[in-house]
């Protein structure tokens, strides 16, 4: 990949950490950026951790872009969601696992279930519930146990305090689930489990096949774990200099130092210079 940005026909974009602010909000800086990149005949791609219906309030905003790769990946659809492109669901004995696991921890940790069209909680109302909804714009449906299994669900979240959460990724326990899904921390007080092949690689890989565009030909901004995967497929990719320290050694380049919710205006400016 060279500088030439006549290479690039697709730029994949995070939204919490790189497009959003601190305030989960798209600074004129940002919303700039994207009109920049669009304007260089760039197809804008939002590539979130978000299900799609916590997305779309910001695709709206930016008519520019088309396509969304959401829930980490397991949904590439239009950004009005008129066409889905590809889903991907955990298996039920995977999603039985994982009620039984998160029911044994439920005084530490509270699970959301993203099926393709909601947000559930099985819990009653909490203070991480309440922190979630406020950060997605959206608060989860009350379910049963029962009503959840028989659904295809796309990633199951564990919401709990920092410590507790840290510890997933080696607790002897959870031995077993994690060789059979994918365990993410994607925040400091919340982890994703989903199947092993759901990333956002894997959405874009499926939706770069549909444009016949090659990987080659992204440039993938991002700043947290569950961005590595398409820092290593796209061709050209940048870490937010606020991102995870494993999000920057992944990237081909870091965006440079300033605030955080103009970084990824600053990594805009240094890839079209």
């Amino acid at each position: 990949m060279t500088n030439n940005t006549t290479t690039l026909r697709l730029a994949a974009i995070d939204l919490d950490g790189t497009l959003l602010g601190p305030d989960h909000h798209i600074s004129p800086e940002n919303h700039a950026a994207i009109d920049r990149l669009a304007r260089a005949g760039l197809e804008i791609v939002l590539a979130t951790g978000r299900h799609h219906r916590s997305t779309a309030p910001y695709a709206r905003q930016l008519p520019q872009v088309r396509w969304i790769v959401s829930s980490q990946g397991a949904e590439v659809a239009t950004a009005d969601r008129t066409a889905i492109v590809a889903s991907n669901f955990l298996r039920p004995a995977h999603l039985h696992t994982l009620i039984h696991a998160a029911h044994q921890r439920r005084e530490t940790f509270t699970p959301i279930y993203y099926t393709a069209d909601e947000v559930f909680t099985v819990t009653p109302p909490n203070d991480h519930v309440y922190d979630y909804a406020l950060v997605s714009g959206r608060m989860p449906a009350r379910i049963t146990p029962d009503q959840l299994l028989p659904m295809q669900v796309q990633k199951v979240i564990w919401l709990g305090d920092p410590a507790p959460i840290a510890s997933l990724r080696t607790d002897p326990t959870l031995t077993t689930l994690h060789q059979q899904l994918q365990g993410v921390q994607t925040m400091d007080h919340l982890y994703e489990f989903m199947p092993l092949e759901t990333t956002k690689a894997w959405g874009l890989r499926i939706l770069t096949q549909n444009l016949r565009i090659t990987p080659q030909e992204v440039v993938a901004f991002g700043d947290a774990e569950n961005d590595i995967p398409m820092f290593h497929w796209a061709g050209l990719s940048y870490a937010m200099p606020h991102g995870w320290p494993n999000a920057l050694t992944s990237a081909t380049r870091t965006a440079p130092a300033g605030p955080p919710h103009t970084a990824f205006a600053r990594a805009v400016d240094q890839l079209l210079s």
